[in-house]
């Protein structure tokens, strides 16, 4: 079987990426460093240049009563919580220009609790539906729920392409050390936004 490409892109949400998201000020300095966001579009705009799926990776929405009842919360539930974060009312919504396009084969799997959109998400099952065996990789935040996501793919057999400059932390530093010290352990590639969009007219990637 010939390779099957597909994009993961996690949590490209208003509280991440939006001026009025809760999380923006945190990342904001990561973002502008890297020039995240318009890579991001880039990233999703190459994609549907060649008719690759882009699968969305997103948090699990917070609406009242979302964790009653729960006796083993972890810290970053815990703020998720108390800050009311990824609301769904605005929050938790994707960013406008990179929303979903059914037409291109998009899916929108159902939504991690933790940092891993493989974690307790369909994302491997509708992945294996659709012949997919390679995931390029991109989104919020880089040492966090990208990174686990690498993680996973890369144990159950994808082969995995993270994407260097579609991707931002909670600073700077966090943002590079992941990059440039972690990332290289745990993908098969690592390329910019460019070098990927310009590796297209070469076959899969």
């Amino acid at each position: 079987m010939s390779p099957r490409t597909a994009v993961v892109l996690i949590d490209p949400l208003n509280d991440f990426l939006h001026p009025d998201g809760k999380l923006y000020p945190l990342i904001k300095a990561s973002l502008e460093s890297s020039n995240s966001l318009e890579h991001i579009k880039e990233l999703v705009a190459g994609a549907r240049d060649a008719s690759i799926p882009i699968f969305y990776g997103l948090h699990q929405i917070t609406k009242d009563g979302t964790y009653s009842g729960w006796n083993h919360m972890n810290e970053s539930q815990i703020q998720i919580k108390q800050n009311a974060l990824f609301s769904e009312e605005f929050g938790a919504q994707i960013l406008k220009e990179l929303e979903p396009q059914p037409s291109n084969g998009d899916v929108v799997v159902s939504r991690h609790w933790n940092s891993s959109s493989f974690a307790n998400t369909d994302l491997e099952y509708q992945l294996r539906q659709n012949d997919i065996t390679h995931i390029v990789l991109a989104g919020l935040t880089t040492n966090t729920c990208v990174e686990s996501t690498a993680r996973a793919a890369r144990e159950i057999g994808f082969h995995v392409t993270l994407i260097t400059d579609a991707t931002a932390a909670m600073s700077i530093e966090l943002e590079k050390a992941a990059v440039n010290l972690v990332w290289p352990l745990i993908t098969d590639q690592l390329m910019t936004v460019n070098q990927w969009v310009s590796s297209l007219s070469k076959g899969p990637i």
